[in-house]
C-alpha cells in the first residue's frame, strides 16, 4: 500500500465522484448548478500531481461538501433517502474510469488535453474553459463504454451550455475515480468499508 492509500483519501475521492454526478443530475433536471460545487469538481481535473487528495479539491473539504453529504445519504441512508439516478451514474462512472485506466491511448489523450487546458490561464468556471473540458470529454471519452446517459429535461439537455457543463462535470467525476483507484479504492471496498467511509465523511463534512 502506498502512502496515499488511506480511508480518508478514498472518502474524499468518493465524495468527488458523488458531487460530480449530483452536478450532472442538477444541470439535467433544473439547468442550474451550484457555482462553488462546480468549481470544486472542475478544479480537480487540472490538479494532476498531488500527494494529498484534498489538494485536488482546493485544499479543504468545503468545495466537496455537497459530495460528502450526498455520499452519506447514498451509503448510509434508508432506501427513501437514496437517489437511484445518483447511484446509477456513480457506478457507471466508476466502471468507465476503471476502463479508461486500462486504456493507455485514452490516458495519454487526456493527459495532453488536460495540460493544454492548464496552459489556458483562466478561471476554471469561465465558459471557454468549460467548453474546452467538455470537448476533451467528447473527443476522448464519449465513445467508450459504459456510456453515461444522463436523463433530465430535454430543454436543458439540448442547451449547448448546459450540455457542455454536464460533460465537464463528468470529466471531473472521472478525475475523482482515477484518484479513488490510486488511493486503493475498488468496488468490493465500497461494500466492505461502507461504515468506515461514512464515519470519515461525517468527520470531513464542514459544519457551518
Amino acid at each position: 500500500m502506498n502512502a496515499i492509500s488511506t480511508v480518508e483519501n478514498q472518502t474524499l475521492a468518493l465524495a468527488g465522484i458523488f458531487q460530480s454526478v449530483h452536478l450532472c443530475k442538477s444541470l439535467a433536471t433544473t439547468g442550474k448548478a451550484d457555482p462553488e460545487e462546480l468549481a470544486g469538481t472542475l478544479r480537480s481535473i487540472l490538479t494532476l500531481k498531488t500527494d494529498r487528495v484534498i489538494d485536488a479539491y482546493g485544499g479543504n473539504s468545503n468545495s466537496i461538501a455537497w459530495g460528502l453529504r450526498i455520499m452519506k445519504s447514498q451509503l448510509g441512508g434508508n432506501s427513501e433517502s437514496r437517489d437511484l439516478d445518483i447511484a446509477r451514474y456513480a457506478l457507471a462512472l466508476i466502471q468507465l474510469g476503471t476502463n479508461i485506466l486500462n486504456d493507455e491511448d485514452t490516458v495519454e489523450q487526456l493527459r495532453i488535453g488536460i495540460s493544454r487546458a492548464q496552459s489556458m490561464d483562466m478561471a476554471i468556471d469561465e465558459p471557454a474553459m468549460i467548453s474546452n473540458l467538455a470537448n476533451l470529454y467528447r473527443s476522448s471519452i464519449s465513445h467508450l463504454s459504459p456510456r453515461i446517459m444522463v436523463s433530465g429535461d430535454p430543454d436543458y439537455l439540448n442547451d449547448n451550455t448546459t450540455a457542455s457543463t454536464i460533460r465537464a462535470a463528468l470529466l471531473g467525476g472521472l478525475r475523482s475515480v482515477v484518484l479513488w483507484r490510486q488511493c486503493g479504492g475498488s468496488r468490493p471496498r465500497l461494500l466492505f468499508y461502507r461504515n468506515q467511509y461514512l464515519k470519515q465523511a461525517e468527520l470531513l463534512t464542514p459544519h457551518h
